[in-house]
């Protein structure tokens, strides 16, 4: 079977070495060019794991990364590493084209049979037995395949900080009197930390300066102290509005989703890597199973959907301890920007 597919992040290169590893070679268009980078971390949760045995990264991203909470049997719940490090041990043996913007969707009849690409050499067509959308919660291949969704923004947003200063716990957490959270990350390369805020924009998240915002997130999560030390700059400071995605269907005839072009969760659940690393090892396995690409998509959902279900239901708003606390009765040192 002949398969593409359309995004070279982490959900669609374990695909890539998933397909792999059952002796189907695809082909990998990504947007962006080849020598781009991913700064910061990310707390890969366990839900990953298995993804990662299967291709033989398991190991490797564990033994490079920062182990979180690790059970009776030294499983960590989650590891601390940089996303960059995982997108190079992803990327090697897998044929991708950088700089291959998906414009449309060639068919035969009510089939899928490839797509054309904008490239820096002209428009150019792929045949497909199957186009994979791992492009992301606004997905072009969703949107061109006619697949419905339901992109609403999550309640909350994000104003995180990145540190070099490497820190001696890799995780620690609290939550907000409304049940939001603020968090601590470390990882190989320093450390990061999240304070959810409301949905205010990035200029005026901002505006009051990384002094303030330090103060201000010492005083909710005082073990991020050491950590905020490192922090000197505005430019180290990240806003972030995420959006929700809920599909119907994950599939098409010759098309499937996977990750957050079929499912996207607010960052505060902090499930949504893991999620996309189960996604490309359902499809995968169909794929080797199928006959035909119609049938592989149909199957992958059947497997899939059940596992994701719940965290759907949950949202990111089921990670909090108190999920409608109403927004009046927060204190005015948790408000940000403050008063």
């Amino acid at each position: 079977m002949q398969v593409t597919i359309v995004g070279g992040g982490m959900a669609g290169l374990v695909l890539a070495r998933a397909l792999a590893g059952r002796g189907i070679t695809p082909t990998v268009l990504e947007a962006a060019p080849g020598d781009r980078t991913i700064p910061g971390p990310i707390m890969l949760p366990y839900q990953a794991y298995d993804a990662l045995r299967e291709i033989g990264l398991y190991e490797t991203i564990r033994s490079a990364g920062r182990e979180i909470a690790p059970a009776a049997d030294g499983t960590p719940v989650a590891i601390g590493i940089g996303r960059q490090f995982i997108i190079d041990q992803l990327r090697e043996g897998v044929r991708i084209e950088h700089l291959h913007r998906v414009i449309d969707l060639l068919r035969d009849g009510e089939r899928v049979v490839g797509l054309r690409a904008a490239t820096p050499a002209g428009e150019r067509d792929f045949s497909a037995d199957l186009v994979v959308g791992a492009d992301g919660a606004h997905s072009n291949v969703r949107g061109l395949a006619g697949i419905s969704a339901t992109l609403s923004a999550a309640p909350t947003a994000s104003l995180s900080f990145r540190s070099p200063v490497m820190i001696e716990e890799p995780f620690a957490m609290a939550y907000q009197s409304d049940g939001r959270q603020v968090g601590l990350l470390g990882w190989p390369g320093g450390a990061a930390g999240w304070w959810q805020i409301d949905r205010i924009g990035r200029d005026a998240a901002l505006a009051p300066g990384y002094e303030a915002y330090c103060a201000g997130f010492a005083r909710l999560l005082p073990a991020a102290a050491p950590a905020l030390t490192g922090v000197r700059s505005d430019e180290q400071l990240i806003y972030r509005e995420a959006t929700e995605v809920r599909c119907e269907q994950w599939w098409a005839p010759g098309v499937a989703l996977i990750g957050e072009a079929a499912h996207a969760i607010d960052p505060e659940a902090g499930i949504g890597a893991g999620l996309g690393f189960g996604d490309a090892q359902a499809l995968a396995v169909a794929v080797a199973q199928a006959p035909d690409a119609g049938l592989a998509g149909e199957t992958y959902e059947h497997w899939r959907r059940p596992a994701v279900a719940p965290y759907e239901h949950v949202g990111g708003a089921g990670a909090r301890l108190i999920p409608d606390a109403p927004a009046g009765e927060r204190p005015a040192h948790e408000r940000w920007p403050p008063a």
